[in-house]
């Protein structure tokens, strides 16, 4: 059980925002007031009800939530920004990026008679608003928050400040000492790390040396003895040594390239998170995450970050329990899963963004012919971790060594062949929060479920 725990990689708060059923059929105009903060949002075009969403005016909507908002006509995008949150939508698509990140929308952005019309509710509580309905009075009240619900505190640069530990840390290497465990055959990666250990030594001006292991459990174990003084750590383990051990700090984040949705092409910006995604098949009646109940999902194992764990509580926090409210079927590889969909074995996937794209050679009709039903929460890419006790010079020292050998032509590909990282950002503790709270809800269902 304690080997499942430290193996649970997790995050997930939904983007996705339904208005209640309440609401009349598509396009009507609705009798409706927009309050926000118990101000009455006054509009020259009222707001419409198009295919069960409340749709109101771009501009007035961002400039009343104090974001600044800008129409490209190029692309027929909107990106509206306020503080660290930035938020893109494109008229006639379902789909809409929040920092980066992909959601689907339960409204479409349309032009009507020259007015660009957005989903309110979206847009509201993407900037940290509460909304409700008031069937009633036909009222959808706005209530504004300093608080942002997203993890917009990825974004912010490293701070010694913000973390006490570390600023307090001593540990000043005469040798760094990097374990990792290999994806693939370990002496033949710790052959290709050789020329990072030398790249590294020449920026750090010390002794570097790489060696592998096969199992996170012992390299953990290690930090925690104070053996080893660096890892590439998956984000589970990371909370896991962090937390429970107190033997690491995260330093960096690996890099990939984003996924362009909805062709699933890869983009040219570097991002640090994936998402996971269900998908149905393009005919399917199954149109919310609260249609899933009661269907046939394919998952991937229980440990399955972009498989099982961040889906499943996106279910949760839908009101639909993975465990009971759904039948299970697992497949070995995501590829086989979208099989399983196309087959008609099951009603929906859980995979990761976009496994369509690997399959077009042997499934060419496969984009066509499935439907992406919602997107998980952003999840962490994997962490380059330093024992707690490291220096805080030496962090930023260790900081500035990885971002600047990943940054030369030589540097990237030994980083690409052994790792398969793209770049590397500076990181913090508090982007892991969703993984601790993806871990604590799985382990204490996996305990409940293997009681007597």
């Amino acid at each position: 059980m304690k080997t499942l725990k430290t193996a649970l990689c997790t995050f997930l708060l939904s983007m996705l925002f339904c208005f209640n059923n309440g609401l009349a059929m598509a396009d009507n105009v609705l009798m409706a007031n927009i309050v926000i903060d118990n101000q009455t949002l006054h509009l020259e075009v009222p707001p419409v009800n198009h295919q069960g969403t409340v749709m109101v005016p771009m501009r007035p909507i961002f400039e009343a939530l104090n974001a600044q908002v800008t129409w490209n006509k190029e692309d027929q995008s909107i990106v509206a920004k306020k503080d660290n949150i930035s938020v893109q939508l494109f008229i006639g698509s379902q789909f809409a990026y929040i920092n980066k990140g992909a959601v689907v929308l339960s409204g479409v952005p349309y032009i009507n008679n020259g007015n660009t019309m957005v989903p309110v509710r979206f847009i509201a509580e993407t900037f940290g608003a509460l909304v409700t309905w008031n069937s009633v009075d036909q009222k959808v009240k706005i209530v504004t928050s300093s608080e942002v619900l997203d993890d917009t505190s990825q974004y912010r640069p490293y701070s010694l400040d913000q973390n006490s530990a570390a600023s307090s840390a001593s540990f000043v290497p005469s040798e760094l000492r990097i374990q990792f465990v290999p994806s693939q055959m370990a002496e033949l990666l710790l052959a290709k790390a050789k020329p990072l250990e030398k790249m590294l030594s020449e920026q750090l001006e010390i002794p570097v040396e790489f060696s592998v292991n096969t199992d996170y459990n012992n390299v953990v174990k290690s930090m925690k003895a104070k053996t080893i003084d660096l890892s590439f750590l998956p984000p589970s383990y990371y909370v896991y040594a962090h937390d429970n051990l107190k033997a690491v700090d995260v330093l960096l984040q690996a890099l990939r390239y984003g996924v362009e949705t909805p062709t699933g092409k890869s983009t040219q910006e570097l991002v640090d998170f994936y998402q996971a995604m269900f998908l149905v098949r393009a005919d399917s009646p199954i149109q919310s995450i609260e249609d899933l109940k009661n269907k046939k999902i394919g998952w991937q194992s229980v440990t399955s970050a972009a498989g099982y764990v961040y889906p499943g509580y996106l279910l949760l926090k839908n009101g639909i329990d993975p465990f009971r409210n759904v039948t299970g079927e697992q497949f070995r590889g995501h590829d086989k899963a979208v099989q399983g969909l196309l087959n008609n074995k099951v009603d929906a996937v859980a995979v990761f963004q976009d496994i369509r794209t690997n399959m077009l050679k042997d499934y060419p009709n496969v984009m066509n012919d499935t439907r992406i039903l919602a997107f998980s929460s952003k999840i962490p890419n994997d962490t380059i971790s330093v024992r707690s006790d490291m220096h805080p010079e030496w962090r930023k020292k260790i900081q500035d060594a990885f971002i600047a050998i990943v940054n030369d032509p030589e540097g990237k590909k030994v980083i690409q062949d052994v790792f398969s990282h793209q770049g590397y950002t500076v990181s913090e503790d508090n982007k892991f929060e969703i993984v601790r709270e993806v871990n604590e809800w799985l382990y204490d269902e996996l305990n409940t479920i293997q009681k007597p």
